[in-house]
């Protein structure tokens, strides 16, 4: 136990509130700091303080006035935050330059491009007029992102160099400095990955199939479907990404805590779109991953944030089952009535079934343009790879939204 020690913790929404019950199961006192007083985590927390998770003096007022020993934060991309904050006291952290440049879209292209890290190749563009210019350097399609945003807001395929202008302006609304990449489009799996980094030691914990199979519904917005695990990869395939996503955290130099990246595969070579000095959303390594495997990062990475000693039991893999997630995608109207979502809870294989609390009759539904526009979604267990799809497809498939257009 130890009841002594204090974490800070930057968010208290649904997934952050995982972190509470894992510190909680550590002897940990939590304080959060979320700037919705409606945060879930909130309720949870040992104390609550409701402000700006970015105002760094501000984060830092509460380290020192509540003798923090730790502070962390889990789904959410401010890395750079988390790390400026435990620089300013002397708290465990990474370096907040490795954590800028693994944040930053562009920079982190930049440092693939010099230490030979396969990836997209890109240009960026500050204006609408710089776009058309360097789009002009792209084949069709290309992908239009904001170099600061996650998410996949403001992420765009391109397939008219017309359609440029208005696409710049619609990116850089996710935007603060209005700058974009633009970058080669490519076709092939896309898989998640996520490792925990101790010492310098990279230990790659999760590997997942990423979902795209409604992409097509989805036109110029790229919206991810959930994920599998295990892998339906040759284990030759899965060891080159691994190796692949290692590198790029080297490249990166993010020697401690975690790193989450996404990868395709390209022409049967695997190419790095992402690697962000985070933990991942979307139920990945708070769900999924230890279902599948029995890994579990949260609670080294909450040990490590205090400065303690990291139990390695949470990293060794206990079994070899499988787990599956998918998002409820309704169309988007108006909702008159859902059926089946008290009942999809007794399906077998069904461990979590989410849809956010507002989420009822008379919601609007709006087009789904990037993740956090999805309203919830189940997870489902199997022996295997194939069980676990079918046991969340038929739970997906057994709720019933009627929309009114």
């Amino acid at each position: 136990m130890n009841n002594n020690l204090k974490l800070l913790l930057l968010g208290a929404g649904v997934e952050q509130k995982i972190v509470i019950d894992h510190a909680h199961d550590l002897g940990i006192f939590v304080i959060a700091v979320d700037e919705n007083s409606n945060a879930v985590g909130l309720k949870f927390a040992d104390k609550s303080i409701v402000s700006d998770i970015k105002d760094v003096d501000k984060m830092s007022e509460i380290v020192k006035e509540e003798h923090i020993d730790g502070v962390f934060s889990h789904a959410i991309d401010i890395p750079h935050i988390v790390a400026e904050i435990a620089q300013q006291n002397n708290l465990p952290g990474i370096d907040p330059t490795v954590a800028y440049t693994a944040t930053n879209k562009l920079k982190r292209m930049e440092c693939f491009k010099k230490e030979k890290i396969p990836a997209p190749t890109f240009v960026h563009a500050s204006s609408s007029k710089d776009a058309v210019e360097k789009a002009k350097t792209l084949e069709l399609p290309f992908v239009l992102k904001p170099i600061d945003s996650a998410g996949a807001r403001g992420v765009l395929k391109v397939e008219k160099y017309d359609d440029v202008p208005r696409l710049y302006n619609e990116a850089i609304t996710y935007s603060s400095s209005k700058t974009v990449l633009l970058e080669e489009y490519l076709e092939g799996p896309q898989i998640s990955t996520e490792a925990i980094i101790i010492n310098g030691k990279i230990i790659t914990t999760g590997f997942a199939d990423r979902n795209y199979s409604d992409q097509q519904r989805f036109k110029q917005f790229f919206i991810e479907n959930g994920h599998t695990i295990p892998s339906v990869l040759s284990e030759k395939m899965q060891q080159k990404i691994i190796q692949t996503t290692e590198n790029a955290i080297k490249s990166l130099k993010i020697n401690w805590g975690v790193a989450k990246g996404d990868v395709i595969i390209d022409n049967d070579k695997p190419k790095i779109l992402e690697m962000a000095a985070r933990t991942s959303g979307g139920r990945f390594s708070s769900d999924t991953v230890p279902l599948a495997t029995g890994i579990n990062i949260l609670k080294p990475l909450i040990q490590m944030s205090l400065g303690l000693p990291i139990e390695k039991q949470y990293l060794k893999k206990k079994h070899g089952g499988a787990a599956a997630q998918r998002y409820f995608l309704p169309s988007p109207g108006k909702i008159t009535s859902i059926r089946g979502l008290t009942e999809c809870k007794d399906l077998p294989g069904i461990y979590d079934v989410y849809l956010q609390d507002d989420v009822n009759a008379g919601y609007i539904i709006k087009p789904i343009k990037n993740h956090p526009d999805r309203i919830g979604h189940i997870i489902a267990t199997g022996s295997t790879r194939e069980e676990a799809i079918h046991n969340v497809e038929r739970g997906i498939n057994s709720v019933k939204f009627e929309v009114m257009n």
